[in-house]
């Protein structure tokens, strides 16, 4: 684990402690107290200044990498219709205004930890919790690899009012949010039957057969590749259909990585009966972490699979915390509490030990260039 990870890690947690502390007039759907929003800013301002300062965390280099060659080639205005154009377009801006790549990368951590605090706020019933979730499941981390598919995310959790809406005319102004987002990362389209799927009663038969579905695909995959491949040809993902999944260049998600995902949706099952006291949005949520379970039972096969589960995880990290901070609450239940807890730091310490590659820049000693992405 490096410090500095640790220390956004601490830092994070108290500001999202004060907030709860301190509570705002404002109730979240689950009728518990809001944070403060000086509570908020603080936990955003922690979270995005590491990444936005961020220059070699994990794909960042490439990002800004081309990023500057376009620059240098006279900033060319994308072309309408193209893959991932308003991703583009944004770029296309930044230079225009004048904006260099350290700008850039700020911009695209703002428009992804923003929506993702604003949806603890107001969907989590324990913003703490919540916060915690999000790093301990290596959630935090993860967003600073995989930009393009991280902004998309951000903007489909502007729409989690019109997922979780009883109302089913809401499903055309969620539908909105997806092409937009697609238009940013074209696996943002994976959302509109996602949407369907998680909108059911949990634990009904739909339920299980994304779980079966999810080891079917794992179990047939080599069947179900050659479609597969020919949906990533022509797109941003074009390059991994050259025998990158079929001559061994890379290989499937670690197991126990695989394992613990499904934590989340093991302890639905077993407090279903008093989660589902807290009304119909429980049972989007628990439908979620089933499809993101089933996302990394496919990710076995190879990685790449996984990254699907980037548009996942915050509801996962919500649903946690509406487990611990109700379920869990009971006192007969604190070993259980405690034992979880320390499954959840375990990991999130082994997960991201020796990563020296998710080190910010600018958190090192001696560093003079603070800023300079405003210059």
């Amino acid at each position: 684990m490096t410090t500095s990870l640790l220390t956004v890690f601490i830092l994070s947690l108290m500001g999202a402690w004060f907030g709860k502390s301190v509570p705002s007039l404002g109730y979240t759907a689950w009728g518990t107290r809001k944070p403060n929003v000086i509570g908020l800013f603080i936990t955003g301002f922690v979270m995005i200044a590491f990444s936005g300062l961020r220059r070699t965390i994990g794909d960042t280099y490439y990002y800004i990498h081309a990023f500057e060659l376009a620059e240098q080639a006279g900033n060319p205005m994308p072309v309408v219709g193209e893959d991932n154009f308003l991703f583009a377009f944004l770029q296309y801006w930044i230079r225009a205004v004048g904006g260099k790549s350290d700008a850039f990368i700020m911009i695209t951590a703002i428009m992804t930890l923003v929506p993702v605090l604003l949806t603890f706020r107001k969907y989590a019933p324990d913003f703490l919790l919540a916060v915690f979730f999000y790093f301990t499941t290596g959630t935090y981390y993860i967003t600073m690899n995989g930009i393009r598919q991280f902004v998309a995310t951000g903007i489909i959790l502007m729409a989690t009012k019109y997922l979780f809406s009883p109302k089913k005319t809401d499903f055309l102004k969620f539908l909105v949010f997806v092409l937009v987002a697609y238009f940013f990362h074209t696996s943002a389209i994976i959302l509109i039957p996602i949407y369907f799927v998680c909108r059911r009663k949990a634990w009904s038969p739909s339920t299980f057969m994304i779980i079966v579905a999810g080891f079917a695909v794992l179990i047939f995959v080599s069947l179900f590749l050659p479609s597969f491949m020919g949906i990533l040809e022509g797109s941003s993902f074009s390059q991994y259909t050259d025998g990158w999944f079929t001559d061994g260049v890379e290989g499937g998600a670690n197991i126990l990585r695989v394992g613990f995902q499904a934590v989340p949706m093991v302890l639905s099952a077993i407090y279903y009966k008093e989660l589902k006291k807290h009304g119909p949005i429980v049972d989007v949520l628990i439908n979620m972490s089933v499809v993101h379970f089933a996302i990394f039972l496919i990710s076995l096969y190879n990685w790449i699979f996984a990254r699907f589960s980037f548009y996942t995880y915050t509801y996962v990290a919500i649903l946690l915390a509406l487990i611990f901070s109700t379920v869990l609450r009971d006192a007969r239940r604190t070993s259980v509490k405690f034992v979880l807890y320390i499954a959840f730091m375990f990991f999130f310490f082994k997960d991201a030990a020796g990563a020296d590659a998710y080190r910010s820049d600018y958190f090192t000693p001696n560093n003079n260039v603070w800023f300079s992405f405003i210059y």
